[in-house]
């Protein structure tokens, strides 16, 4: 035995395989030993709960992980519903709506937790530009004082009663800002409202949009990927699974997709783990965290960004956007780095307009524009010679070669699924 090979298998030996069964206990202990560096206990963080301007990273941190361990409860009592794909599923008028709503129900679920992740990891890469005890503090007496005025408002609205006690919780809440804010620059507090916030608790709490906008461009690239990359798949779409949504457009439900949402809560809950221990400067490449954080980046493949920015589509290819054969007319690139592309139909448009702009992750290269010129060209040469053709005669050549093959490819696509689709005899 050769001594790559002896490496090769000692390496696997060695290597701990992630498995659905090791999950929730890895989370769990991931957790366990960040809480060990915050030398926290149970009693204190009770008990901290009410100390105004004491509180802290430390505080923070320890209520972030009792999040991530709620999330590894949820998933290991999940775990025996979600085991194996259904069986015998009915084709009935009543099976089919049973499962439809039964796949809802889970779904329902898993959109709760993946939504609090997310707002949990935007708060915790935000926080990397604040990283000190007073804007943690400052932070949580902000809810705090959000969760009072609230109170007030719905005894005043629904009850016209005036509660003293909830006014001097608020009073005592702004008494504890104002002497924080001492400590902090107010202009750096990225969980309040505009450039330059108000003082003593006049301020507003900045929108969760907002705070993802101001998180992305400090997000890794795995956190990008694990945060859905913008706005609408990060939380809109989520958020829509919660709330009653009787007349929203329908989403489909399967078996796979709600194996994706699983995987999408336990990689977020990996996050952030991760973000913690960038937060609280743990850098050791023991233990079960770091061996969750390499796994993690390891196993984000670069074709994840290169959808959200085709860097192999350039004006003239032609492409697909939902079932559509285009042209490639122009591309922009968005603040956050995305790709969008100006499209020419060439095949018909899905309603009026000829042409239409789509972010690059809608669009799908089908034919090398360059390829195909060079194509057609070599058709038309006679005796290696070339002939000088007008370059708008030339493209309306390869626009109608283009269109020719996609119509043979969508021919032939829908051929074979009838095939499928045909009753034996």
């Amino acid at each position: 035995m050769n001594q790559a090979t002896s490496e090769e298998q000692n390496s696997k030996k060695n290597r701990k395989e992630f498995s659905e069964g090791d999950l929730t206990d890895w989370l769990i202990s991931g957790a366990d030993e960040i809480r060990k560096k915050l030398a926290l206990t149970e009693t204190d963080f009770r008990f901290l709960g009410r100390a105004h301007n004491s509180r802290g990273r430390r505080h923070y941190i320890y209520a972030i992980l009792d999040e991530v361990e709620q999330v590894a409860f949820a998933l290991k009592l999940s775990r025996e519903s979600l085991s194996e794909a259904p069986t015998d599923i009915p084709d009935d008028e009543l099976g089919r709506r049973l499962i439809r709503n039964t796949f809802s129900v889970v779904q329902r679920e898993q959109a709760l937790h993946i939504r609090r992740l997310t707002e949990i990891l935007v708060d915790l890469i935000n926080f990397s530009q604040t990283n000190s005890d007073p804007y943690y503090d400052h932070y949580l007496l902000y809810e705090e004082l959000v969760e009072h005025q609230h109170r007030r408002y719905d005894f005043k609205r629904y009850f016209d009663c005036d509660n003293l006690n909830t006014q001097a919780s608020i009073d005592l809440t702004i008494r504890s800002l104002t002497y924080g804010e001492t400590r902090l620059q107010l202009n750096r507090c990225w969980y309040l409202s505009g450039t330059n916030p108000k003082p003593g608790g006049k301020a507003k709490l900045e929108t969760f949009m907002n705070r993802f906008d101001k998180a992305l461009p400090l997000a890794a690239k795995a956190e990008r990927l694990m945060l859905g990359f913008y706005y609408g798949r990060a939380y809109r779409e989520p958020s829509v699974s919660i709330h009653l949504n009787v007349g929203n457009l329908p989403s489909p439900k399967s078996f796979e997709g709600l194996l994706f949402g699983r995987n999408q809560i336990w990689l977020l809950a990996v996050q952030c783990l991760d973000r913690c221990r960038r937060l609280m400067r743990i850098r050791t490449r023991k233990g079960i965290g770091a061996q969750l954080t390499r796994a993690m980046r390891s196993a984000v493949p670069k074709e994840f960004y290169d959808q959200y920015t085709q860097p192999r589509i350039v004006k003239g290819d032609f492409v697909s956007v939902f079932d559509s054969l285009c042209e490639v007319v122009s591309s922009t690139r968005s603040s956050f780095g995305y790709k969008s592309f100006k499209l020419r139909y060439l095949s018909r448009p899905p309603l009026e307009h000829k042409q239409d702009c789509y972010p690059a992750i809608n669009v799908k290269k089908q034919i090398d524009g360059r390829d195909l010129r060079e194509g057609v060209l070599e058709l038309l040469t006679v005796d290696g010679q070339r002939p000088r053709i007008d370059a708008r005669h030339l493209r309306r050549a390869m626009r109608q070669t283009a269109l020719q093959t996609w119509n043979e490819w969508v021919d032939a696509h829908r051929a074979r699924r009838t095939k499928n689709q045909k009753p034996e005899a």
